[in-house]
């Protein structure tokens, strides 16, 4: 069952900040196409494209922690023995997955206020809380991936904590950062 959850949480987290970034590229296209060759834009066009990079962002974090591309400091592990590498990246993952979870928490608290007041977005008068669920979400996602990854270092240390942590300045992966 974790597989299939994994496995949906996955397809969300890598297809629709790409589906909505691609969205966002084409209408913002079409409005300057609009803007400068017909002289009309659409009044919604840039909240449109506002909303959805918030969306990306942060469904995005959640793919990054997923894909352990958030930037991190490992001066400290890599000073350190296999088994003290291992429990100070995990111990970074938990508190990260932990400081998500406060994130999710208030996120949720500001999602619920502003659905309460039933506050409108100014151009195309979309309830604001399509907006603010996108922080719980996010933030929730990204709290289960740091865990998981967290989890994946404790219980394979070879494979994840060497993964983590280049053994020197010469061997700094880069293609990590696509």
């Amino acid at each position: 069952m974790w597989k299939k959850i994994d496995k949906a949480l996955f397809l969300i987290e890598g297809y629709l900040p790409g589906l909505l970034l691609l969205g966002s590229t084409l209408l913002l296209f079409v409005n300057i196409v609009l803007r400068y060759g017909f002289q009309a834009s659409t009044t919604w066009a840039e909240e449109v494209i506002r909303y959805a990079i918030v969306w990306v962002t942060f469904i995005g974090c959640s793919l990054c922690a997923q894909r352990g591309s958030h930037v991190g400091i490992d001066l400290f592990a890599q000073a350190l023995p296999e088994k003290g590498k291992r429990a100070i990246l995990a111990a970074g993952q938990f508190a990260s997955a932990v400081f998500m979870g406060f994130c999710a928490y208030y996120g949720y608290e500001i999602f619920s206020m502003v659905l309460t007041m039933k506050q409108k977005s100014p151009a195309m008068m979309m309830p604001m809380a399509i907006v603010y669920i996108s922080m719980p979400i996010g933030f929730s996602l990204s709290s289960f991936r740091f865990a998981q990854a967290g989890v994946r270092i404790l219980l394979k240390p070879g494979d994840a904590a060497e993964d983590s942590i280049p053994k020197s300045a010469d061997e700094i992966d880069l293609s990590r950062l696509n």
